[in-house]
C-alpha cells in the first residue's frame, strides 16, 4: 500500500513520507509550482507499490524531470508574516484616520488629547477642541451702566452639543439712536471663559468696560454675537 498526494495547483503527483504529516502540521510546498497546501486534503491510496511519480505521471505537466519531483515542507511562517503586515497596514490607516479626525476625537474623548498631540508631532499638525458656531448659544445676556462712563455686560453661553468645545469669542456692538457707534471684539479669556465648554453645559461670563464721556450718555442698545476667530 502506498500513499500519494496531488498538488491542487499543477496536479503533480508526489509520494508521501511519514515526516510530511508531522512537520509543519501537514502543510507542504509543491516543488514544481511552489503552491502551499495541506497534504491530508489531497491524499490517495495506491495498491500498486510502484513509485508515486510514475503512477500519477499522466496527471503531471510534461517535463523531463518529473520522476525527480519531490515535496518540500512549508513552514507556516509566511502566514504569520502576512498577518503581521496586514495588522501594520491597519494600524497605519487607523493613525491616519485619527490625525484627520483629531479635533472631533479630542472633543469627544478629551483624555486622548496627549496621544493626538503625539501623533501630530511628526507631521507638524496642531490639535484643538472643536470650534462649532452652530453648537454655541447665548442663552441670556444683560447690559447695564455700572458707574460714570462704566458699563457691565454679562450672560450665559450654552454648549448645545455632545462634544467638548473651545470657548467662543464675542462681538459686542453698542447702538445710539439706531446706529452702531461702538464695536468690540472680546476674546474668551477676557470674558472669563478659560475652560472648555462642557457638553450641554451653561457657562456664565462677565465683562466690564468704560466708554468715552461723549459716547456713554448716548448708548441705548446693543447686539451680541458669538463666533470663532
Amino acid at each position: 500500500m502506498a500513499f500519494v498526494t496531488l498538488c491542487p495547483q499543477c496536479q503533480t503527483g508526489f509520494s508521501v513520507q511519514p515526516e510530511h504529516f508531522s512537520t509543519a502540521d501537514g502543510w507542504v510546498r509543491c516543488s514544481r509550482c511552489a503552491h502551499v497546501f495541506q497534504i491530508d486534503q489531497h491524499l490517495f491510496e495506491m495498491d500498486d507499490p510502484k513509485p508515486a511519480p510514475e503512477l500519477v505521471q499522466p496527471l503531471s505537466r510534461p517535463t523531463a524531470s518529473s520522476a525527480d519531483t519531490s515535496l518540500s515542507v512549508s513552514e507556516p511562517a509566511s502566514h504569520g508574516w502576512a498577518g503581521f503586515w496586514l495588522g501594520l497596514m491597519l494600524l497605519v490607516l487607523a493613525c491616519q484616520w485619527a490625525v484627520h479626525q483629531r479635533h472631533a476625537i479630542a472633543g469627544r474623548v478629551p483624555e486622548l488629547f496627549p496621544l493626538l498631540q503625539w501623533l501630530c508631532h511628526p507631521v507638524s499638525c496642531d490639535v484643538h477642541l472643536p470650534m462649532d458656531p452652530d453648537q454655541v448659544s447665548l442663552e441670556s445676556s444683560s447690559f447695564k451702566k455700572a458707574g460714570e462712563h462704566a458699563f457691565v455686560f454679562e450672560g450665559v453661553v450654552k454648549n448645545l452639543g455632545d462634544s467638548v468645545l473651545t470657548p467662543p469669542a464675542l462681538e459686542l456692538t453698542l447702538n445710539a439712536d439706531g446706529r452702531d457707534v461702538v464695536r468690540k471684539v472680546i476674546m474668551p479669556s477676557e470674558l472669563g471663559l478659560t475652560e472648555p465648554l462642557r457638553p450641554r453645559g451653561n457657562h456664565a461670563f462677565f465683562l466690564s468696560f468704560k466708554l468715552e464721556p461723549s459716547l456713554s450718555p448716548t448708548i441705548d442698545g446693543y447686539k451680541a454675537l458669538l463666533f470663532y476667530p
